[in-house]
């Protein structure tokens, strides 16, 4: 009894705050599996690295345009400073409180064609079975 404490009354060579057992190289009793789980996550990051590598050869050109980030503050129609009070439209415009209105703009959305879609895509066709004596 006096023997296994002693061996087992050694501290950690991780410096943890734990005693280390000598079964496990002076280290923690937990120490030895985290480092093998540990390796095996590097090992699985280092394998997804390699496969999304790209393997296209060929020579390519990176074009880099702008993303159209830059802010309207102007209406489309009379040129009109809007600031944070403009509408913006459905046809991508935006414009000032007197031609938010779509026949104002002359806006170019087909509103008809919209609310058809939508129609279509709320009420699903609902179809009887071409054999009238199944059930």
């Amino acid at each position: 009894m006096d023997s296994q404490n002693n061996s087992s009354s050694s501290p950690c060579k991780r410096g943890c705050g734990f005693f280390g057992s000598p079964q496990n190289h002076g280290l923690y009793l937990y120490l030895p599996r985290l480092e093998t789980i540990a390796s095996t996550k590097t090992t699985a990051l280092t394998i997804d690295k390699q496969l999304s590598l790209p393997t296209n050869t060929g020579e390519t050109t990176l074009t880099i345009t702008s993303a159209g980030s830059t802010v309207k503050n102007r209406c489309e129609s009379c040129n009109k400073k809007v600031g944070l009070t403009g509408f913006a439209c459905r046809c991508g415009k935006v414009l000032c409180g007197s031609h938010r209105y779509p026949k104002e703009h002359s806006c170019t959305f087909d509103f008809k064609k919209a609310d058809r879609d939508c129609l279509i895509k709320q009420n699903p066709l609902i179809k009887s079975d071409k054999l009238y004596f199944r059930v």
